[in-house]
């Protein structure tokens, strides 16, 4: 569990982000926090892909903003994921200008768009970073 935590911490630096939570931790805070799903990756010394989560703020203290941006980057994540690029685009294009995921999704979705994956593509990031 220490060895997923390092490698968590180290993906922030990718998705520009302060935390990055597993599922578990996500489950462990119970209802206290107000969490987005950020991705799905696989970090290094695992074979199973990791959904990763961000923290938005303690539950019923999360800014309005905040929460349509979370929203709209949740929609495009189900476009991604469904191959649907440029849907994806519009959703993330929605926060891009000040929220780091989803200006990263962004640009990621319209490479994918550009240049579509192959039939086994999976939604699963493989970040370099520790």
């Amino acid at each position: 569990m220490v060895n997923l935590a390092s490698r968590l911490e180290g993906s922030n630096k990718l998705y520009g982000t302060t935390v990055i939570a597993s599922q578990t931790t996500v489950a462990l805070t119970g209802a206290a926090f107000v969490w987005r799903e950020l991705d799905t990756i696989r970090v290094k010394g695992r074979m199973q892909a990791v959904p990763i989560f961000e923290p938005l703020g303690a539950a019923g203290h999360v800014a309005p903003k905040l929460r349509n941006s979370a929203r709209a980057y949740g929609e495009g994540l189900k476009h991604y994921r469904a191959r649907d690029f440029a849907g994806a685009a519009q959703q993330f294009a929605l926060a891009a200008g000040d929220d780091p995921p989803s200006a990263l999704f962004l640009e990621r979705v319209q490479e994918l768009a550009r240049k579509p994956p192959g039939p086994d593509w999976e939604p699963v990031n493989a970040p370099e970073a520790k």
